[in-house]
């Protein structure tokens, strides 16, 4: 049975995890993204819908996004189609965290069209590329915090998820168990940011050059590949000497993909995020 989920109580809160924890540990992928993550764990049901078949899987709905995931166990079922059903009313656009055949299959019965790509790319620690020392590079204070919003706003400003964070929304980020200030790398003229890079450790093994921002009047002088390079180095200092890098790239963002290629990232078919939209 589906039910629509009004309350977010504890009880609720534990199926998805579960069932979020099951996909991953298949899949390599979780079904949910960060800030669908963190919208449920700040607000809870505040503006999205969920509907919840027991432990088996769910369907979630904000602001006509939909991301939807079946237990690996319950697979085949069925029940998928069922959960799409049930949300996709209201949807304009779902995620597939992994490109997955059966999620296109359900994109093509609900009239959805595939329309973006977010590749996820990785390299191993080590051999970081060297650093000139021209441009001045430093950790994040709180006093940096409206202009990196500035920044980031301008930069992204035609990115859909990145681009509307806002003062709330990066205090969420900042209160995360990962967020480490001295892995928030900026560079300044003055009181005014040009760009930063805001790296994130998953674990031991894993980091992440989470996002890299540079505002769009200072481009052109290789804030970007810098800050990337000067992200990739206190990466190695906290990392095991074993682990790897990822980052998340739009497949269609050429320039980037150029600079990330250039740093030792390679990207994989399965490493796919995909967006349909109708």
């Amino acid at each position: 049975m589906i039910d629509e989920i009004r309350a977010w109580d504890i009880e609720v809160r534990d199926q998805v995890i579960d069932l979020v924890r099951a996909c991953r540990e298949v899949d390599g992928h979780s079904p949910l993204d960060e800030a669908a993550v963190l919208r449920l764990k700040n607000r809870g049901l505040t503006g999205s819908r969920l509907w919840l078949a027991d432990r088996a899987g769910f369907a979630l709905l904000h602001d006509g996004g939909l991301e939807l995931a079946v237990a690996p166990e319950h697979r085949g079922s069925g029940l998928g189609t069922a959960l799409a059903s049930a949300a996709v009313e209201e949807a304009r656009t779902a995620w597939s965290h992994g490109d997955h055949p059966a999620a296109a299959a359900l994109a093509q019965r609900f009239g959805f069209a595939r329309a973006r790509e977010l590749w996820v790319m990785r390299r191993p620690v080590g051999a970081e590329p060297a650093l000139s020392g021209e441009i001045g590079i430093r950790a994040y204070t709180d006093a940096d915090r409206d202009e990196l919003l500035r920044v980031n706003a301008e930069a992204f400003a035609s990115h859909p998820e990145q681009g509307a964070m806002d003062a709330d929304n990066l205090a969420e980020r900042m209160s995360e168990p990962w967020f480490d200030p001295a892995g928030l790398l900026v560079v300044a003229d003055g009181e005014r940011m040009l760009g930063f890079h805001w790296t994130k450790q998953h674990s031991p093994e894993v980091g992440e050059v989470y996002v890299v921002g540079t505002d769009p009047a200072a481009q052109g002088r290789g804030l970007g590949k810098a800050l990337t390079i000067a992200g990739l180095r206190h990466l190695a200092g906290v990392l095991d000497a074993d682990g790897e890098v990822i980052l998340y790239v739009e497949s269609d963002n050429t320039p980037a993909r150029r600079l990330y290629e250039s740093l030792g990232f390679t990207h994989v078919a399965a490493d796919t995020h995909v967006q349909y939209r109708r």
